[in-house]
């Protein structure tokens, strides 16, 4: 099977196990998944594949224009966000932050998993919740967030952590134009610029979070001046930063970075 990104290629590799052999297109850490363009070996590897799951909301495009191009009636293509039901043309792509989430899709991979192995179709939903199991220390320290710092302003680079900020009750306290002038590869407007110095200069957010992966000249200048200004800075990345480091063990990593950011 195929995977647009590693973050669903490793949760579909949990729920398959040694059963099923998963392709993640999107896996370089220090790529930005927004200028992937397909070559032809993706295209290959895609038309072969009985099973894609494709995150969604236009942020893997490629995939359907790839599967477009190679037609083929028995393939079976799960669209994490259909799943998740998120919807809408400003929605933010980036679904695998919402963790209440994510047992859905699990739960979906292995239904589509057991009818194309129907002999391990009682693995796969058992992998299914086990993975779903393990979510528990994530979603506790989302809740400890949200318990400790309800309402505590925060500021970020780009939307990627959006879903988590939302659950974790904290705000946004910095111009949500500039973080999607950012993730749609354009300079932010004056106006949030000067909003954006001014919250970090004046300290009125708690951190920053920060697009490690995906920069800029205008992220780094706002690192810097995070930095200079004393407020910390934690980075988050849109996809998994190592093959040593699994869905769980990134997302806590970086829940507890925050945690700690904010006062621990």
């Amino acid at each position: 099977m195929v995977a647009s990104t590693n973050v669903w290629g490793d949760i579909a590799k949990q729920i398959g196990g040694e059963h099923v052999n998963v392709t993640s297109i999107m896996s370089d850490p220090n790529g930005d998944p927004h200028e992937y363009e397909a070559d032809a070996k993706t295209a290959a590897t895609l038309s072969k594949s009985q099973f894609v799951v494709e995150n969604g909301l236009g942020y893997d495009d490629f995939m359907d224009k790839l599967l477009a191009a190679s037609p083929n009636p028995s393939r079976k293509v799960l669209n994490a966000a259909d799943v998740m039901q998120i919807t809408g043309s400003d929605a933010n792509p980036h679904i695998w932050y919402d963790i209440a989430k994510i047992p859905d899709v699990a739960t979906a991979i292995a239904d589509q998993l057991g009818m194309l192995d129907p002999a391990n179709a009682a693995t796969f939903t058992e992998n299914a919740k086990t993975l779903t199991d393990s979510l528990t220390p994530i979603n506790d320290a989302i809740a400890n967030i949200k318990t400790k710092y309800t309402g505590a302003p925060i500021g970020y680079t780009e939307r990627v952590p959006g879903y988590l900020v939302d659950a974790a009750g904290l705000k946004l306290a910095t111009p949500a134009s500039f973080a999607q002038s950012i993730e749609d590869g354009n300079d932010p407007s004056p106006a949030d610029n000067v909003a954006m110095d001014k919250a970090l200069t004046g300290k009125a957010i708690k951190i920053l979070l920060y697009n490690g992966q995906v920069t800029s000249p205008a992220t780094d200048a706002v690192k810097q001046l995070a930095d200079k200004s004393g407020v910390p800075v934690v980075a988050v990345t849109e996809t998994l930063p190592s093959t040593d480091m699994d869905f769980q063990a990134w997302q806590l990593r970086q829940i507890t970075e925050i945690t700690s950011a904010l006062g621990g």
